[in-house]
């Protein structure tokens, strides 16, 4: 039986669509574009692709086919693998499968499973039945700026002039700057005494000679005694410092304890116990993660334990809810599956 209708179905809700041992079908947005040599304004759409690597049955495809063709889904199994077997052998024949309105499969020289996808199919549902429109081109007046006027070119007499008149105007106010900053240093270094009749300000000044204050001989210290405290003092008591001279300070030594060292550490070990969750209700596969963002949005706001599980080669899985056991997982799929239709599937992992 020919599953190519039930993949076709499930591309235009689904980003992707794996049919067990043979690849995955994805779908990429793509906007609208212009095509400039035919003059066309192409509406947006997606683009089929698909990768061989994905042959890991989610189920998705055989649910699908359950459903439309009201049978078990061991049954749709079987059909899904009976198809597939059909594809192979007319790949080993012919070494060609042509999929209505999905595109054509075959084998490279290098004997690897190539797919060339058919341009017109149409999974995007907001742009189905638009057709590509004429481009007319628009034309913009361009404004004319007006060209600058020459400038005028002053004789080199006038510049040679102007820069020696220049240059005398800054030596004189080198000049000035120079003879203000000889003065101000003077006057800075000079001794308050000093008399300004006979002021020089180029002439030399003698050398400064430094004079040592007087001072009376040092006083000699003999040895010193150093201080120490009584053996097995406690309390208020008086304790010399310097006996020559009567000076004594009074001080409260209090009472020492013995520092107990029979206490004994206790290291509490805290363990923790961590439930693996296996078994998870997959609201959607997205190969865009603003999509997977969006489904978990959505699930997270009308109540449901959404979690974002981790990535899947292209995919970006979005669960309804993750559990422990399978029967409380099927429970909870059978429950997604009466309110929100029969888009969930059972993901175990």
């Amino acid at each position: 039986m020919a599953i190519d209708r039930d993949i076709r179905e499930l591309l235009y809700d689904h980003d992707c669509v794996i049919v067990p041992e043979w690849g995955g079908f994805l779908s990429h947005y793509r906007s609208a574009r212009l095509d400039e040599a035919r003059q066309l304004v192409h509406p947006p759409g997606k683009e089929l692709g698909f990768n061989r690597n994905l042959l890991r049955n989610d189920g998705l495809l055989a649910d699908h086919l359950a459903k439309r063709a009201g049978i078990g889904f061991d049954a749709a199994t079987a059909r899904v693998q009976d198809a597939v077997q059909a594809w192979k052998q007319d790949l080993d024949r012919k070494n060609r499968v042509e999929l209505p309105l999905l595109g054509i499969f075959y084998r490279d020289a290098d004997q690897i499973l190539q797919f060339d996808p058919d341009r017109r199919g149409e999974f995007l549902k907001d742009a189905h039945g638009l057709r590509p429109v004429a481009a007319v081109p628009v034309e913009r007046a361009v404004p004319v700026i007006p060209l600058p006027s020459p400038a005028v070119v002053e004789p080199l007499v006038e510049h040679v002039e102007r820069r020696g008149t220049y240059l005398w105007a800054a030596a004189l106010v080198a000049g000035v700057l120079f003879t203000a900053a000889a003065v101000w240093a003077y006057r800075m270094g000079a001794n308050e005494q000093v008399q300004w009749s006979g002021f020089d300000p180029f002439g030399q000044r003698p050398d400064r000679t430094y004079i040592a204050p007087a001072e009376g001989p040092l006083k000699e210290v003999g040895p010193t005694t150093p201080f120490t405290l009584p053996e097995d003092a406690s309390g208020i008591q008086v304790l010399p410092l310097v006996p020559e001279e009567d000076l004594a300070l009074t001080v409260d030594l209090g009472s020492i304890a013995p520092a107990d060292t029979t206490s004994v550490a206790v290291v509490a070990k805290a363990t923790t116990t961590t439930i693996r969750r296996r078994f998870h209700v997959i609201g959607g596969c997205f190969a865009q993660p603003e999509n997977a963002e969006r489904l978990f949005q959505e699930l997270v706001a009308k109540g449901h334990p959404a979690t974002r599980l981790p990535e899947y080669g292209d995919l970006h899985p979005v669960a309804y809810g993750s559990y422990a056991d399978r029967a409380t997982a099927l429970e909870a799929l059978a429950q997604v599956r009466t309110q929100h239709g029969g888009s969930a599937w059972l993901l175990v992992r």
